[in-house]
């Protein structure tokens, strides 16, 4: 029998390495598991700049480049985004500040200070646009062609994704399923959706079936035409239709992908008005796309099976005034996709949910199929009368946000607590009450922490936490990547982490001489913060900010190339 290993909070104090100027901000990317038969089963580890260095994108790394977001859930891959900055980083430059880092053009330089490197600063940084392309990582199982590659392969790999996302907003979301995956990028002319990967079963809503069924048989959802193969693989990105045939202008707002189904919530404005709709495709066999109708909800077998095409879920959605804030509760800020089970979260903590509830995992206390939308009000008023935790009744607790796994579902409420329903990662012992396995249970972290952010995988949850100024604390349960253990954590238990230093960092470490000129300010453990996290079957993967405002991979922080050393042969 394996666990893993219960680690004590770190307690050493962490320095860095900082210029005189202003503070730069990082980026770093950690990893725990088995990620491409590189193992780190006690700890966190740093990624390596050598696995997209040897996708042939090394020089992206010397440019400078920035992370924007990670798929979340894959059951055995991972997407990452990234994009390339405007300015070139170059050690042997001297820093800039973000306005003169902003501007297209000619940069004036400032006063050169040895070892001095150009970066992107503060909030500016996050919000301006780049008009370098984006572009997308992949690693992992590449058996259905999910990497985008152009290819499959029974072993795990890495490279990057075929083609270059360019736009204002670049790459603005990833979600990768079982097998196949989604890149959605933004612009003000709305969003487009790319797909990649596993089609057979609709789930990418290429909505390019050649041949149709082959006979009577209502079950046959295969493609195959003839003797033709029945797998249908789309090895290379492909833009998908998500508003409707000849409309344009929807902005994608979130997207998801489950098993073997996925969920679009798109919208746009028309006349002064926004509206909104979620999209569902692929297999339908507990009513997860939504889409049967109520007199329909006992065919066997269920009406549709399948949709090969993004097609509206009957939720009723009324427009909204742009301008006006009166009704805006009502409006769903977020699509999520359980194994079979599908949820809409609404700005005022409600819920839409249909599909696979044989766990109780939907919130609404059912322990069979969904086969249509079900409006299921704010649930943690109950709960924390249930658990005895008083409140303000005229603002109750709300869902911050919900993930959800193959028989389980989780949300973080505002007020740091998180609350698991269904079978599995409850955070205590299961009951083998089916009763107990729909309530809202309550999970127990150190009674100084307060959560502050939520991820799931298939199988288990990570949540993010932390006590007054110190560096946040990642905590795993459930079942975790298999080169960890193979036998459930029942409770959070946390993963030990540290910030790595940069390639400069380590060189001034070397340079005692010209370290001494740098100006050393210790890291403020309190703005450190987890950006992104990708829960799969081998491993897991975090986007960590140092806490300062997210400017750049630390790895593109090399050493000054002009510079002299104090090493001597």
């Amino acid at each position: 029998m394996t666990s893993i290993r219960r680690i004590t909070r770190i307690t050493q104090p962490l320095r860095r390495t900082f210029s005189s100027t202003s503070s730069p901000s990082y980026q770093h990317v950690l990893y725990f598991g088995n990620l491409l038969g590189y193992q780190s089963i006690d700890r966190l580890a740093k990624f390596s700049r050598s696995w997209l260095d040897s996708a042939g994108v090394s020089g992206d790394v010397d440019r400078g480049l920035r992370y924007e977001c990670m798929s979340s859930g894959g059951v055995g891959h991972v997407l990452v985004g990234y994009t390339l900055l405007d300015t070139r980083l170059d050690g042997r430059s001297p820093r800039q500040t973000s306005e003169q880092v902003s501007l297209h053009g000619a940069v004036e330089p400032e006063e050169e200070v040895d070892g001095e490197v150009i970066h992107l600063d503060t909030e500016d940084a996050k919000s301006s646009t780049s008009s370098q392309p984006s572009k997308v990582f992949a690693l992992g199982r590449n058996t259905h062609a999910q990497l985008g590659l152009g290819f499959t392969s029974q072993e795990a790999t890495r490279g990057m994704v075929t083609g270059e996302f360019a736009g204002e907003g670049g790459v603005s979301m990833l979600a990768a399923g079982n097998g196949f995956s989604f890149i959605v990028t933004s612009s003000n002319e709305g969003g487009k959706v790319f797909a990649f990967g596993n089609d057979t079963l609709g789930q990418l809503g290429s909505n390019s079936l050649e041949g149709g069924r082959t006979g009577e048989d209502a079950y046959d959802v295969s493609i195959r035409s003839g003797r033709e193969p029945q797998l249908k693989l789309l090895p290379l990105p492909r833009e998908v239709p998500v508003g409707g045939e000849g409309e344009e202008g929807w902005e994608v707002k979130s997207i998801s992908a489950g098993l073997d189904h996925s969920l679009v919530l798109v919208e746009k404005v028309v006349n002064g008005r926004r509206v909104q709709r979620v999209l569902s495709t692929g297999l339908n066999t507990d009513g997860q796309l939504g889409l049967t109708e109520k007199d329909k909800e006992e065919c066997v077998p269920i009406e549709p099976l399948i949709e090969r095409g993004f097609t509206e879920v009957p939720i009723t959605l009324s427009p909204k005034l742009v301008e006006s804030d009166g009704e805006a509760g009502a409006e769903i800020v977020q699509v999520v996709c359980g194994a079979d089970t599908s949820y809409a979260l609404t700005a005022g903590g409600d819920l839409w949910v249909w599909g696979n509830s044989e766990y109780g995992q939907s919130f609404a206390g059912i322990h069979d199929r969904i086969v249509a939308p079900l409006f299921v009000p704010n649930p943690l008023p109950d709960a924390y009368r249930d658990h005895s935790i008083s409140f303000d009744p005229l603002h109750p607790p709300k869902l911050q946000k919900l993930v959800a796994g193959g028989s389980f579902a989780a949300i973080l409420d505002t007020q740091g607590r998180v609350w698991v329903v269904g079978y599995g990662p409850r955070g205590q012992p299961v009951s083998e009450s089916k009763a107990q396995w729909s309530s809202l249970s309550l999970v127990e972290f150190p009674p100084d922490m307060v959560v502050e952010t939520l991820f799931s995988g298939l199988e288990y949850f990570i949540a993010t936490a932390r006590s007054p100024s110190s560096l946040p604390q990642v905590f795993i349960w459930g079942i975790p990547p298999r080169a960890v253990s193979t036998e459930p954590i029942v409770t959070p238990t946390p993963v030990p982490f540290s910030i790595p230093k940069t390639p400069r960092q380590k060189w001034l470490d070397d340079n005692p001489r010209l370290k001494q000129k740098q100006r050393e300010e210790a890291i403020d453990l309190s703005k450190v913060k987890i950006q992104a996290a990708a829960c799969t079957r081998e491993h897991l993967l975090l986007i960590v900010d140092d806490g300062v405002g997210g400017d750049f991979w630390a790895e593109c922080d090399h050493p000054p190339r002009d510079k002299g050393t104090d090493v001597t042969l």
